[in-house]
């Protein structure tokens, strides 16, 4: 749980079989709590000022704004936040788009009866979490790309080689016996040199050029 009691979830989604479905699943949870519900991404920017909620449950396409607009104004305006699309798409430019402008994983709505929860829990602690399908697609080899190391150093290479493995900057910090701001100072190092934005999209590239 969180300081202040369980998780708090919103979720947004444009169909009501995902609301009904999702709020059933949640209310059997001691330690979540769906504290909001919006059907577009107007709606959950709002909702975030007003809710402050720890995890949000994004779908992509829906009328308005979509989920990845929706996305990068919540990751501008609220960075701790952490986002997990539930979407029916794992097209490339879906998955890519919403990566790229800050969402922490992706899974696929089918998935959803199988363990929403625990994904909910891995995702509000930090960690990024894909459906296999998904993790599949971002792994796949660009054939017409060689493979580059980005001038990593050894340090910054076991570091992300352990952001990869699910660890947290604390836990980072303790395995290789460094400073909390050190490990931060690395990372900011690997996502510039990288050239991405987020943690997930560090390690999606990386493990697509073979460094994790």
């Amino acid at each position: 749980m969180s300081q202040d009691g369980p998780i708090r979830v919103i979720l947004v989604d444009d169909h009501k079989h995902i609301h009904d479905a999702v709020s059933t699943l949640l209310n059997q949870q001691a330690d979540i709590q769906l504290v909001g519900q919006a059907s577009n991404g107007f709606e959950v920017v709002r909702l975030c000022d007003e809710l402050k909620p720890d995890v949000i449950l994004m779908d992509v396409v829906m009328p308005g704004m979509n989920g990845v607009e929706a996305t990068r104004q919540i990751r501008e305006k609220h960075p701790h936040i952490k986002i997990l699309v539930l979407s029916s798409f794992q097209d490339d430019a879906s998955v890519h788009e919403m990566l790229a402008n800050g969402a922490n994983g992706y899974v696929l709505k089918g998935a959803i009866a199988l363990d929403l929860a625990d994904t909910i829990r891995t995702t509000y602690q930090g960690k990024s979490v894909f459906s296999n399908e998904v993790a599949q697609m971002l792994l796949r080899p660009n054939r017409d790309e060689q493979q580059q190391t980005f001038g990593l150093t050894d340090r910054e290479q076991e570091v992300i080689k352990l952001m990869a493995d699910g660890l947290n900057n604390n836990e980072i910090a303790h395995r290789l016996f460094i400073s909390r701001s050190t490990v931060k100072f690395h990372i900011a190092n690997i996502v510039q040199k990288m050239g991405v934005e987020t943690r997930a999209e560090a390690i999606v590239l990386a493990a697509k050029n073979g460094l994790i």
